[in-house]
């Protein structure tokens, strides 16, 4: 197995930012709320695992009031 294979679920840090049109520090400040996003330190570089990334923002998602004129 090779570490291509092991990490195929996970994207890094600049990846991420750059597919969700983000900085980098954005993600930073993701991480460090209260129910941040999680993520994954190896050799000195923040890896995301990609599902957990999608449920993270999936609980985030609002609906709008329907009582509430718009």
């Amino acid at each position: 197995m090779t570490a291509t294979e092991i990490l195929s679920d996970y994207i890094d840090r600049e990846a991420l930012a750059r597919g969700l049109g983000i900085s980098t520090r954005t993600l930073w400040r993701y991480e460090n709320q209260p129910d941040g996003l999680p993520s994954l330190m190896i050799g000195g570089r923040k890896f995301y695992r990609l599902q957990t990334v999608r449920d993270w923002f999936e609980k985030r998602e609002t609906r709008p009031n329907p009582r509430r004129a718009a």
